[in-house]
């Protein structure tokens, strides 16, 4: 359980972290800081996702087990990427919402 917490937050914390510092970036060349934010948040959403997972062959390696007969990993494996899925889709969400109406 510990490590799906983890996932989440490492995937969510890639996209809110990468944002911010995108906002600032882009404040200091003279762009829109909040536009820029919420452009970078869809950009890393993918990224999100991949960094919480350690990479993605390691986890789609862990599927093919499913043609062993293994189900275990693979059940662990998709728990994983569900869970970086929607760490990386809430830090979106809430880039989304600290920019909505500005900008």
């Amino acid at each position: 359980m510990s490590q799906v917490i983890l996932t989440f937050f490492i995937a969510y914390g890639i996209v809110i972290g990468g944002s911010i510092s995108g906002g600032i970036g882009a404040f200091l060349t003279d762009r829109a800081p909040l536009v820029a934010m919420g452009e970078l948040a869809m950009q890393l959403k993918i990224w999100g996702l991949v960094g919480a997972l350690g990479g993605t062959f390691d986890s789609f390696l862990q599927i093919e087990k499913l043609f062993v007969g293994n189900f275990s990993p693979v059940l662990k494996q998709l728990i994983m990427i569900l869970t970086a899925f929607v760490g990386a889709h809430m830090g979106t969400i809430s880039i989304h919402w600290l920019v909505a109406g500005r900008g």
